[in-house]
């Protein structure tokens, strides 16, 4: 499920996160939309590398490149029935929100639904990550998705200023909980199945 601008054609979410999110909708540039609001740019037009970021997991604030206007998008509403996995970046610059859709019952824990996406980082489309949150509840995709999000803010200045330190920098903070990634890192770690016995 995909709105807003298209993205590259990769599928190497875990491996940079400056690629095609890897399943549901994402949302960027569409300010029209229910959840975004026009905030506007008092110096002028809106620049991509400046302006458009992910305020938090569920913000985007998105740099329109046809019209140079700014709004910020909430993506829970613009998730509308699905969920928010997470605010992500993109191959082109821009931001997006990345809606999934959980499945009915939770067989993956956090570190298995991370697992399940790493191996479908050389999935030429979409469905393998489909897939993989379509085995898990609404709570563990959020929970992944903090991570994530905070992986990325954690190395957004590095992904900016050295593109080649990107990928090892958000792996350190996702894997290793650097950069002020640990709480999320653990709550993730500590995630359960229902039917996993606790150590």
């Amino acid at each position: 499920m995909a709105l807003g601008a298209p993205l590259g054609a990769g599928c190497d979410f875990f491996q940079e996160l400056k690629s095609e999110p890897i399943a549901g909708t994402e949302t960027d540039t569409d300010s029209s939309g229910s959840g975004g609001s026009d905030t506007g740019d008092p110096e002028g037009p809106c620049e991509l590398a400046r302006d458009d970021r992910c305020l938090d997991q569920d913000t985007v604030r998105s740099c329109d490149l046809q019209t140079g206007e700014l709004a910020e998008l909430d993506c829970p509403a613009l998730c509308g029935s699905y969920t928010n996995f997470s605010c992500v970046s993109a191959s082109t610059g821009q931001h997006a929100c990345w809606c999934v859709e959980p499945g009915p019952t939770k067989t993956l824990s956090c570190t298995e639904l991370e697992a399940c996406l790493e191996d479908c980082d050389s999935s030429p489309t979409l469905a393998c990550a489909d897939q993989c949150f379509r085995r898990t509840d609404p709570l563990t995709i959020r929970i992944l998705g903090a991570l994530l999000h905070c992986a990325e803010a954690t190395c957004e200045d590095t992904c900016l200023e050295s593109p080649s330190s990107c990928p090892a920098c958000v792996s350190a903070a996702r894997l290793e909980g650097e950069g002020g990634c640990s709480l999320p890192r653990a709550i993730c770690d500590d995630d359960r199945n229902p039917d996993e016995p606790w150590p």
